[in-house]
């Protein structure tokens, strides 16, 4: 019988901690890796989308970091290799919320309070996700904000057309239901733009996207941008409307980043004849996180905000509760240094699966002659 009591089996309870403690670290090493692989192989497909995740993988590196800490109180076999594998896990951490808060930091404006004698112009941008223009739930949201500009991505134009033809209603409801009189849309049907101020000037460029064997018969890889000049009644707004690829596949994220060399082109061609008061904004398909993102602002001077000061979830998946856990902050706007931005925020959930972008700002006022 004492044979037998000294035998008995030993408690699971430090063991379920050791090897929690061990998934923890192991975990925090692997997701922390992984954000950190945006930074260091933005050239990379796999890489560079892995800055859409960043705060899954900075929430998760947390997690694993602080189970870690509490296998630090248990005693292991290889308790110097589990201090090693412990203090890799917190270093990588470490540098992973220093690169995503640099990079979070990096090309953004302060909000300010508009001064008394201005009067902000509001934009709101929304991709539809194909959602008909006539919705109740977003005519009423557009009620609501009554903004200056809308911008739609996704728009399916033509599809969008015979709904409204066979429904007996006006073609664009331009002026009606929360949408701005003036109306364009883009050559592809992709894009529209709604606008209270007059439409001095548009172009639309078509950028040619590669379509490889296999892809799906609805799916199209060509993408527009498309440039307007608005008469504020002030100096002109120059607006482009932005809208690459998603880089859901290789092919699909070359086609992104040839897009954005195109924006790059029209924002070229907007500074030297205009130099300012451009405001590009859209589901822009990247986290503010991605290099090449960063990269076109930096190139071109614009700047960038965010609501709260940190970049929110625009674009979920499945269901808009989960928008915190399975989503990701894709539509984004970036505006000249001569643009004082006034109000940055997120409208509701409106029926798509992207929130609308709520951006109020003030051009610069024309030079005195």
């Amino acid at each position: 019988m004492t044979g037998a009591a000294s035998a008995r089996p030993k408690s699971l309870f430090p063991v379920c901690l050791s090897l929690l403690g061990w998934c923890g670290n192991l975990g925090a090493v692997a997701v922390c890796t992984l954000g950190l692989s945006a930074f260091f192989a933005p050239d990379v497909w796999f890489a560079d989308n892995m800055s859409f995740f960043l705060r899954q993988f900075l929430a998760a590196g947390l997690a694993g970091c602080l189970a870690g800490s509490f296998g630090l109180m248990l005693r292991h076999r290889l308790a110097a290799l589990y201090r090693l594998v412990w203090l890799l896990a917190l270093a990588a951490f470490a540098g992973l919320v220093f690169l995503t808060g640099a990079r979070t930091l990096a090309n953004t404006t302060a909000v300010e309070p508009p001064a008394p004698d201005e009067r902000p112009i509001r934009i709101v941008s929304l991709n539809i996700e194909h959602l008909f223009l006539g919705d109740k739930v977003l005519q009423a949201f557009l009620e609501r904000e009554n903004p200056d500009v809308v911008v739609i991505q996704e728009a399916l134009w033509s599809l969008q057309e015979r709904r409204w033809r066979r429904l007996g209603l006006t073609v664009g409801g331009a002026g009606e239901n929360g949408f701005p009189e003036h109306l364009k849309a883009g050559d592809l049907g992709g894009l529209a733009v709604y606008s209270r101020f007059p439409i001095l000037a548009v172009e639309s460029r078509i950028i040619e996207g590669e379509l490889r064997p296999g892809a799906h018969v609805f799916y199209n890889a060509d993408r527009e941008v498309m440039s307007l000049a608005l008469d504020t009644g002030a100096a002109p707004l120059h607006l482009v409307v932005i809208h690459p690829d998603s880089p859901r596949t290789p092919a699909r994220w070359h086609n992104k980043r040839r897009y954005f060399d195109a924006v790059d082109r029209v924002l070229d061609t907007l500074k030297e004849e205009n130099g300012g008061n451009i405001l590009a904004i859209g589901d822009w398909n990247s986290a503010p996180w991605s290099t090449r993102f960063q990269e076109t602002l930096e190139r071109n001077g614009l700047k960038t905000a965010y609501p709260d000061g940190w970049p929110q979830t625009t674009r979920f998946f499945f269901d808009y509760r989960l928008h915190w856990i399975l989503g990701a902050p894709v539509d984004q706007f970036a505006v000249s240094d001569d643009v004082k931005v006034t109000g940055v925020r997120l409208g509701p959930d409106i029926g798509s699966d992207h929130l609308p972008l709520i951006v109020e700002l003030v051009p610069s006022a024309p030079a005195a002659n």
